[in-house]
């Protein structure tokens, strides 16, 4: 009886050592949100009223469909305590490379497309082909004339243009948020 009640204890001990040694080590999942216009409805074209999307801490996609001078304007939230560390354009469509994405702190544009310049933004880029599967957030950092960023943006409002003056195109979009060091 005795070996059986040792041998009960030393299961149930370790059992319980094994899962104190999960709870510190396991992270929970990541999350994701993904928005696709083509399901979603065309993102809004109204600079002081962008379409709202629910980020979450994890990846984020965002497909648009644009036609020639289309604008999209959406609007997110990092929540507290986390920041975005990278905009991977996962994928580009079109017969031409040369769309535009740039970024406002906040949760709208002050002006329309056509009367923003870049000293109104706090970055962006020209992005297209040459760049899938590359992350353009610190390229959007060093726009020339814009208020500029390095790094990771902390949490908070903010608000994406995207604009195509050329042919129609497909981006496909990752904004990856993670937990502040």
């Amino acid at each position: 009886m005795k070996k059986i009640l040792l041998l009960t204890m030393s299961l149930f001990a370790l059992v319980a050592c094994n899962n104190d040694d999960d709870e510190n080590t396991t992270e929970p999942p990541l999350e994701s949100f993904d928005y696709n216009e083509t399901l979603g409805g065309d993102l809004s074209n109204v600079f002081d009223a962008p379409t709202n999307l629910a980020f979450v801490v994890g990846n984020n996609t965002v497909n648009a469909s644009q036609s020639s001078s289309d604008v999209d304007y959406f609007t997110f939230t990092v929540p507290s305590e986390s920041e975005l560390i990278e905009i991977t354009l996962d994928d580009y469509q079109s017969t031409d490379d040369a769309a535009f994405i740039g970024i406002v702190a906040g949760s709208a544009f002050s002006n329309d497309a056509s009367s923003t310049g870049a000293s109104d933004l706090l970055g962006g880029t020209l992005y297209g082909v040459s760049n899938r599967g590359n992350d353009i957030l610190a390229s959007m950092g060093t726009l020339g004339g814009a208020q500029g960023f390095t790094g990771a943006l902390g949490s908070g409002n903010y608000t994406i243009w995207l604009n195509q003056t050329g042919a129609s195109s497909e981006a496909f979009f990752n904004f990856k948020i993670r937990k502040a060091n």
